[in-house]
């Protein structure tokens, strides 16, 4: 696929999500209700498919700082900046389906749930790291920084007691369907997230090249 800028590349990139974005209403469409949420399991679908590549993102970002610490190769700082930022809005997205689906099938919002309140966190340090790194003059330094973005959020997820989530809600289902619904969700939101971010780092270069 040609994502060329100057090329139609915005159209394409566009007519790519719109892609992923009918795919994932079919999916939705036609996924599994669940005995106890019903219908409502579909903002669930959504909430965990968004969360996970936003994970996924500060993973991604988090090994390019590991490599970036050790390397001090200053190529994969703007990979990893692009990468983290984007991940982080997925992340948020993740978080503000959760907040839609607490509404939806519980009727109300709990922003002192435990892991809504982790989830936060992580979040709010993921994007006071990543606001501050350009101001840090040391490559490895930034490596540094971002590679502990995902290893506190796994400690502050690891340390928090579950009350309103379950521990494993699509491992322990017995729906083959409900946990493919979970998997595919993540595989479109995932590509999408992947074509965001070779069209952002597409246009850094063509910027960088005039």
């Amino acid at each position: 696929m040609n994502l060329d800028w100057r090329r139609g590349g915005t159209r394409e990139f566009i007519l790519a999500l719109g892609g992923i974005v009918a795919a994932a209403a079919v999916i939705l469409w036609l996924a599994p209700e669940e005995a106890t949420l019903g219908r409502g399991i579909r903002s669930v679908y959504v909430h965990v498919a968004l969360i996970w590549v936003g994970i996924a993102g500060f993973m991604a970002a988090g090994l390019l700082g590991l490599g970036l610490l050790f390397t001090g190769d200053e190529r994969l700082y703007p990979w990893l900046r692009t990468i983290g930022w984007v991940g982080a809005g997925f992340f948020a997205a993740g978080l503000a389906m959760s907040a839609i689906s607490s509404q939806v099938n519980w009727g109300a919002v709990f922003w002192q749930e435990p892991r809504m309140r982790s989830s936060s966190t992580s979040l709010a340090i993921a994007l006071i790291v990543m606001a501050a790194l350009d101001w840090f003059p040391w490559l490895r330094l930034r490596g540094a920084l971002m590679t502990a973005v995902p290893l506190i959020q796994f400690w502050l997820n690891a340390r928090t007691n579950l009350v309103l989530h379950p521990d494993n809600p699509i491992g322990a289902s017995d729906s083959v369907g409900i946990q493919a619904t979970f998997v595919e969700l993540f595989l479109l939101v995932g590509l999408a997230a992947g074509l965001l971010v070779w069209q952002v780092m597409r246009r850094r270069r063509e910027e960088v090249g005039r």
